[in-house]
């Protein structure tokens, strides 16, 4: 079994926990109404055996004796996208020694660099080709909620496992609700009951559920384009193992 580690939040859990902050004019900012000067630095070979320490400790828990490493290069086809994704980011700062980790793990472990698609496109699309060689690994409930299989949150310490059923109906409660971290809003005034509510009523049949979801939007003085728009934001299924499929509706 080999550990299939959706591994871009790795670098950040690490980077942020040990990075120091120095605020080196706070008097000045409090009393004199100074720019702030603050600057962060880190310690890079404690980050290095962190990730190690990390990683193993992973392995350990899906009872793994390989890993493959996956991370999120250049490129993401979700920004060229009409309602556009992860804009809620820009300007956020990355980890001190973003780079650093990055490498250190990208010369230490099997790892995957994706390009123009997300590492959560591969390891879902991966897992999905050979379900009996890997476990998923992750803490991206769209990972861990729209594979089928056992899984690993390494965020939380805690395993969950998903069927058939359940990975096509949080693919579609995705498109309802919306994703408030990826930066996209679903459809207006539809939370978490009402998708629960709409989806149970169409017992996992995925036509019934798409035409539930049209009339839902439609419902809010929206399109089904707006509903494909925001299915090519959620779904983890368009990347086919060489190319992307945008998402469309089955039959």
């Amino acid at each position: 079994m080999k550990a299939l580690i959706d591994a871009d939040s790795l670098i950040y859990k690490v980077g942020f926990a040990i990075e120091e902050k120095n605020f080196w004019n706070e008097y000045e900012v409090k009393h004199e109404g100074a720019e702030p000067d603050i600057d962060y630095t880190t310690d890079l070979e404690q980050c290095y055996e962190s990730c190690s320490t990390l990683i193993d400790n992973i392995m350990f828990a899906a009872e793994a004796d390989e890993v493959l490493l996956v991370f999120t290069g250049k490129g993401n086809f979700r920004y060229d996208n009409p309602l556009g994704y992860k804009q809620n980011r820009v300007g956020t700062r990355k980890p001190t020694g973003y780079k650093e980790i990055l490498q250190f793990m990208l010369d230490k472990y099997p790892s995957k660099m994706c390009e123009g698609y997300e590492a959560d496109d591969y390891v879902v699309w991966l897992k999905k080709e050979y379900p009996e060689d890997y476990m998923v690994c992750a803490i991206d409930k769209d990972v861990l909620y729209q594979s089928v299989g056992h899984h690993y949150n390494y965020n939380n310490d805690t395993y969950v496992t998903i069927n058939e059923k359940k990975a096509i109906n949080f693919e579609y409660y995705q498109c309802l609700v919306g994703d408030t971290s990826d930066g996209y809003k679903g459809c207006p005034g539809v939370g978490p009951v009402k998708a629960k509510s709409i989806l149970k009523e169409c017992e996992g049949d995925e036509q019934k559920i798409w035409l539930a979801v049209v009339k839902t939007y439609e419902s809010k003085g929206l399109t089904e384009e707006d509903a494909i728009n925001t299915m090519r934001l959620c779904s983890m299924h368009q990347y086919n193992g060489s190319t992307i499929d945008l998402w469309k509706p089955k039959g």
